[in-house]
């Protein structure tokens, strides 16, 4: 599909005597449907929760219908409109997991079709696909499904994820190819959310609301994740599958396992295309490390390949599936995303997660409708905001902070009554960087130099105060004091 592009209009007065000017505004009703959407965290039963009983637990239960609609109703009561046929304000319930049971996926995919008909609202799905499995006591009871650390078979220790000031373990990465794996993927792709989302889009199409349906992303930054304990890059595992071994390794590891995540993308996609949902409307979802930031970071000692987690920006473009990203800013990033775009023919896209805040800073760097702007301006069809509603109302939880600031708002009601969207500038310190550098050298300085890791810490919470406070030079200034005491 092409980029979604303002339309010019040519030759008017002789298009409305061939086709008479009805004809011209039934084709401007068909133009395709903006959708601004909001994260619902369906990972606990309090939506204010993003994610309840993670880490080596199962999910939480998800939340209950009139939960679902309570955060709906605040959200529509809050912006004040939920938009036109070309601009609709959506929200987009997820995770969507291995850990929930058939039947409450399909109740949760019911439940959000019938709220979205009730409030007048889009609704979208959003897959996780490979990280909350592990109530999957079935899946986790075979060794064959877990990942490896080396061509020995030593499984891993339970991913990584950094998603906030330490890491966070949480169940095995599971063998991306593994044949068990791999049925469960079809299984609930095709015969659970593939024809639960299909019987929902059918009910949208009889009540004449098509366009209530905002697409499902497919992924939860899809990658081959980290080792817990050692850090350690996995995929031996599913190398092993596809024939290689420490006597026959491949001649590009990198790019095989590139490729790993790659067909997995197209395994979820292909999946929920046999169950019935239009491939227009199904996204991948990236986490990219722009090539601007991995040139900052100034470790050689790592691939780009590697730094993106084995999921370069070629694999959100694929058969069954439009691309997505995570879109949170950093430089060069959409420049980036603009190129690799231009490339694949300029397909509409999502932007699967994001908001306008700087990570690991957690601070902005302009304004929401910069932002957004810079989204939907560049052909983006769908774009899903990460933070509203999250915590309670007295948090100072800066992706909440973000989301429903005033101007946010108004930058969201500027969008969904059709206005244009103003593109500004980002501005970028330089911190990030420093950042990144320090979570990937401090690991392995610590296990050399444990005498000093008091010193060290020392440092950190006075880093972690610097950048609560926003006082960024001063945090900036401990982190290179920081490297100079770390980096080899």
């Amino acid at each position: 599909m092409a980029r979604l592009r303002t339309q010019v209009v040519l030759g008017m007065l002789g298009l409305g005597l061939l086709f008479g000017l009805q004809g011209v505004a039934s084709a401007q009703d068909t133009a395709p449907t903006r959708y601004l959407a909001f994260q619902m965290f369906t990972g606990a039963p309090d939506t204010s929760l993003p994610i309840g009983g993670s880490g080596g637990n199962p999910l939480s239960p998800p939340p209950s219908k009139a939960e679902m609609s309570r955060f709906v109703g605040r959200l529509i009561q809050t912006i004040g409109i939920t938009g036109q046929a070309q601009t609709k304000l959506a929200f987009i319930i997820g995770p969507l997991a291995f850990d929930h049971s058939d039947a409450q996926l399909r109740q949760m995919i019911q439940d959000a079709f019938a709220i979205a008909l009730e409030q007048n609202i889009a609704v979208g799905f959003h897959i996780d696909d490979s990280m909350f499995w592990a109530g999957r006591t079935d899946l986790l009871a075979d060794p064959a499904n877990i990942e490896w650390l080396d061509w020995a078979g030593t499984l891993n220790t339970g991913r990584r994820l950094d998603w906030g000031a330490e890491p966070a373990r949480i169940a095995p990465q599971m063998c991306l190819n593994s044949p068990a794996i791999q049925a469960a993927v079809r299984h609930l792709g095709t015969d659970v959310i593939g024809s639960a989302v299909r019987d929902g889009i059918a009910t949208l199409e009889a009540q004449g609301k098509p366009e209530l349906f905002a697409g499902v992303i497919a992924g939860w930054e899809t990658q081959i994740g980290r080792d817990f304990e050692t850090d350690q890059y996995l995929g031996y595992c599913a190398l092993t599958h596809r024939g290689f071994s420490a006597e026959h390794p491949p001649q590009d590891i990198d790019s095989e396992r590139d490729q790993i995540v790659q067909e997995f993308i197209e395994l979820w996609t292909g999946s929920l295309a046999e169950g019935g949902v239009d491939p227009a409307k199904i996204y991948s979802h990236t986490a990219l490390t722009s090539t601007q930031s991995y040139k900052n970071r100034q470790d050689a000692a790592l691939s780009y390949s590697q730094i993106n987690q084995f999921a370069p920006p070629s694999v959100a473009f694929g058969e069954h599936y439009h691309p997505g990203f995570s879109t949170y800013p950093q430089p060069g990033l959409m420049e980036q995303l603009d190129d690799e775009l231009a490339q694949h023919n300029n397909p509409a896209w999502a932007s699967s997660e994001g908001a306008n805040i700087i990570l690991p800073l957690m601070a902005s760097p302009g304004s929401m409708e910069t932002y957004l702007a810079k989204l939907f301006n560049h052909g983006a069809a769908l774009v899903n905001i990460f933070g509203w509603g999250i915590g309670s109302a007295a948090d100072e939880n800066p992706f909440r902070a973000a989301a429903e600031a005033p101007d946010s708002i108004s930058a969201y009601q500027k969008f969904l009554n059709g206005g244009a969207l103003v593109e500004g500038d980002f501005v970028f310190p330089d911190l990030p960087s420093k950042i990144q550098l320090i979570q990937t050298q401090l690991p392995l300085w610590l296990q050399q130099n444990p005498d000093r890791q008091s010193e060290i810490e020392s440092l950190l919470h006075q880093l972690d105060e610097s950048i609560k406070a926003g006082q960024y030079q001063q945090a900036t200034k401990l982190a290179e004091d920081i490297l100079a005491i770390i980096s080899p």
